[in-house]
């Protein structure tokens, strides 16, 4: 779906939770389009395949359908899968110990008779994006006898956008251009395309009637639709929205979703026109994920229940209807990736399946989720090493439109607009904090860092801990981030706790303004180890404002 074919941009917040490194490999190849749908080149399509290129263990067989699975007699395990090669017919197969079935539909676990449950009524639909652009002189267009007869006010206004690529503005069909809600979603996948075709073509012939159109011209529309929902496999753990608005515990919560309960519908207002099968959606939202944290997926949906050595990731994991509203957006279905690749590596090296990684070896699978992202090994049984050819994404610039999604801790923005400066040294956001009484989380104010603050009533008892690891004893400058209100306090409570010393405490004035919100409070000897800033409420005259703490290094 984020390829530029479709024209989806990648979504879900990465790196956060119990493994803050989940996420990195993810980060190496997302696109950071500004738009949705958007022009080819910030899509990055060449940089995806290049990055997985360079991965000296990985073989691409691009353009190749699964159509087949052979299984083993008598154990159920799958032995290899059959697949075409769609540009030039040639049929090849693939044998292994472990296959993953990433394929969105549940492809290769249906073909091996994995269960799974599947609406094929009311389900969400499929999107074909798109968008037209004025041109400096008119623009023809011909009948379209076999669109749908739409006219304006038949489908919502399209949004306009402004592309960083050429500075053109162009008017686009979003999301909400889906259909398909009551057909096959795997069957009459063709029949949903086309019939979403029928309706952007209609669309803008009915446009095109109006003569301030005269000198539009449709420039792109995606070809390939986008689905959101299909097969859903069948694992130990079967992911409800209760267990996620609950925020059920499970001892194999691993990949964090930060995306709401988000269920697409048929916009009432335009199924009129078409109410055997409507072309517009609307997003029903649930508001219970921790967007911040994440809610985090357990192992045991990411293989099947009754195929021995199958994984699965992507939208066709273990959940239901409703739990899939929240796991399915690219971002949060690419971390789940990076988990079964770990877990496969454990059932190789151990002669296990995906199962046995639980039951057997899952203290070895969470002590690898701590390992960063860039570490490899050159075989089973390398040694861990670091890549240092592979991209600091940390330091590349964050163009999405949406920022409330993706945040890195170490990310100032100093306007709500603006992109954001990086942040040197050890950086502890908000959401990192330990907070003791009652907080307020807010993100109105600029500037911030990684896309919010806390705050809190003075006097209120509330405390705020921040805890970070100097790796080397020294000298070290401290710096806070706040954002200047007028009801914040003269006064607040800084306390600086630092091992074998006595602690420090400091008033701070967060009615002082500062162009990036940064606010030296002193340089302080280190020793090795773990050391705290504790922020408090008591006999502050304002509420006390919680936002990022920094340590550098002094020279």
């Amino acid at each position: 779906n984020g390829s530029s074919e479709i024209g989806v941009w990648a979504m879900g917040g990465t790196m956060r939770g119990k493994y803050p490194h989940i996420g990195e490999i993810v980060e190496e190849f997302a696109d950071r389009a500004p738009d949705s749908p958007g022009k080819v080149e910030d899509f990055g399509d060449a940089v995806k395949e290049k990055i997985c290129r360079n991965e000296k263990t990985l073989n691409l067989f691009l353009g190749h359908f699964v159509y087949g699975v052979s299984l083993g007699k008598g154990d159920g395990k799958i032995e290899s899968v059959k697949a075409l090669d769609v540009r030039t017919g040639r049929e090849r197969e693939f044998r292994g110990k472990l296959f993953v079935d990433c394929t969105g539909h549940g492809t290769v676990g249906a073909l091996a008779g994995a269960r799974f449950t599947m609406e094929e009524k009311g389900h969400m639909g499929m999107s074909n994006m798109w968008f037209h652009q004025k041109e400096e002189s008119p623009q023809a267009w011909p009948e379209t006898p076999w669109a749908l007869p739409l006219e304006e006010g038949d489908f919502p206004p399209l949004v306009a956008s402004k592309s960083k690529i050429d500075n053109k503005s162009f008017m686009k069909g979003e999301w909400f251009w889906e259909s398909g809600f009551n057909e096959h979603p795997v069957d009459n996948l063709e029949l949903i395309r086309d019939w979403n075709f029928r309706a952007v073509f209609g669309a803008f012939s009915a446009l095109k009637k109006n003569p301030e159109n005269q000198n539009s011209a449709l420039k792109w529309v995606s070809h390939v639709g986008g689905p959101r929902e299909s097969r859903l496999l069948e694992g130990d753990v079967l992911l409800t929205q209760d267990d996620i608005e609950q925020k059920k515990e499970f001892p194999d919560g691993v990949v964090p979703t930060t995306w709401d309960i988000d269920l697409h519908y048929p916009k009432e207002q335009f199924a009129k026109k078409t109410p055997e099968n409507p072309f517009i959606s609307r997003a029903e939202f649930g508001k219970h994920v921790d967007r911040e944290n994440g809610y985090p997926v357990p192992y045991r949906c990411f293989y099947s229940k009754n195929v021995p050595n199958l994984f699965m990731a992507g939208r066709n994991i273990s959940v239901t209807h409703q739990a899939l509203g929240t796991i399915r957006v690219m971002r949060t279905c690419g971390m789940m990736g990076e988990v079964v690749g770990k877990a496969a590596y454990l059932a190789i090296a151990n002669h296990t399946e995906p199962r046995g990684v639980y039951e057997k070896y899952l203290p070895a699978l969470l002590e690898l989720l701590q390992t960063p992202g860039a570490m490899r090994r050159e075989s089973i049984n390398g040694e861990l090493k670091k890549d240092e050819s592979v991209t600091d994404f940390r330091k590349l610039p964050v163009i999405w439109a949406n920022r409330s999604l993706p945040m890195f801790t170490g990310r100032l923005y100093v306007e709500k607009t603006s992109e954001p400066m990086v942040l040197e040294g050890i950086v502890v956001d908000d959401s990192k904090a330990k907070f003791e009484g009652k907080w307020s989380k807010s993100g109105g104010l600029f500037p911030q860092v990684g896309g919010g603050y806390h705050y809190a009533a003075a006097n209120s008892g509330a405390e705020a801990r921040y805890e970070f690891q100097i790796p080397k004893a020294g000298k070290y400058r401290v710096v806070l981030y706040w954002a200047v209100d007028d009801k914040r306090a003269s006064n607040a409570p800084c306390t600086l706790v630092r091992d074998g010393k006595p602690p420090v405490t400091i008033r701070l004035n967060q009615r002082e303004s500062s162009p990036t919100g940064s606010h030296p409070i002193g340089e302080f000897e280190f020793s090795e180890g773990t050391h705290a800033i504790v922020l408090k409420t008591d006999k502050a005259d304002g509420t006390v404002h919680a936002d990022a703490v920094q340590i550098l290094p002094v020279p």
